[in-house]
């Protein structure tokens, strides 16, 4: 997987709240140094539950949230 995909803050924290998404703090360090080679564009601070795959597995993934907009 080479996607980057990037939530926005509403998405995020509606993904959190149904933990579905979270900050990598939750993971070990073995899968952020992983993550980290397989997707150089990941800014390493949050993962989520993929879409269900053809047999409805759902798999941990790298995702970017959106910045916080500047007032």
């Amino acid at each position: 997987m080479t996607e980057n995909l990037t939530l926005t803050r509403t998405e995020f924290a509606t993904a959190e709240h149904f933990g579905a998404a979270g900050t990598v703090t939750a993971l070990g360090e073995d899968t952020i140094t992983r993550w980290r080679g397989e997707h150089p564009q990941w800014k390493a601070k949050h993962w989520s539950y993929s879409d269900p795959d053809r047999l409805g597995a759902r798999f941990l993934r790298p995702i970017n949230v959106e910045p916080r907009t500047k007032n």
